[in-house]
């Protein structure tokens, strides 16, 4: 679930009454599930303008960590430099300091914008991976043609290791498919789920 935006394409200024009020909005309709012991986690997904390069992106994310204190967060971003050899350790640090779990991409490599297959664990209770295809169309086609990809078994035998050394940190590790054209997000799931038996087995 995407966090409340007030960040607009490059655009970081709001009205900081209306922010407070979309906030606790956001909270206040979640808070009943939270109570309940039914919130999973929150899903903060950042847009590629969201760079590490630009204060502005960094001090609206501190922002965001003090609004959801105490909030199972995770957080995905789509520009690359937030893993870049110069940034990761920086934003492990930040993400660990705020009790925020990083999440894992996968996606095509041939674009200058593709996130580095990278596997940050950055909360002991939950790490995350998003496999969201293959597709060269991602950023020029449309949404249906960025998310046609059907997982070969080979690049889903890529991630087991990943997957498996994440899970060596954290409590949970949810693998979550995004390939969503037809039924290829639950068949590559499933594929996954034999791979992890199969190799569980075969190491113990």
């Amino acid at each position: 679930m995407d966090g409340p935006r007030s960040a607009v394409q490059g655009r970081y200024e709001a009205d900081p009454g209306l922010l407070d009020e979309v906030w606790q909005r956001f909270t206040g309709a979640l808070e009943p599930l939270k109570s309940a012991g039914r919130l999973g986690t929150l899903l903060f997904q950042f847009p590629p303008w969201f760079a590490p390069g630009d204060t502005r992106a960094k001090t609206f994310l501190a922002q965001c960590a003090r609004r959801t204190a105490g909030w199972p967060v995770a957080v995905e971003f789509r520009h690359p430099g937030w893993w870049s050899h110069d940034e990761r350790a920086a934003t492990e640090a930040a993400l660990s300091d705020w009790g925020m779990a990083a999440v894992a991409v996968d996606m095509t490599q041939t674009l200058p914008t593709s996130m580095p297959p990278v596997t940050p664990v950055t909360s002991p209770r939950l790490a995350v991976a998003r496999f969201h295809g293959r597709n060269g169309a991602w950023g020029t086609g449309t949404k249906e043609e960025r998310f046609r990809h059907t997982y070969a078994a080979e690049e889903l035998e890529e991630w087991v290791p990943r997957l498996r050394g994440m899970a060596d940190r954290a409590d949970e590790v949810h693998a979550l498919f995004n390939n969503c054209c037809a039924d290829a997000a639950v068949r590559a799931a499933e594929s996954m789920r034999d791979l992890l038996g199969a190799r569980a087995w075969r190491g113990g």
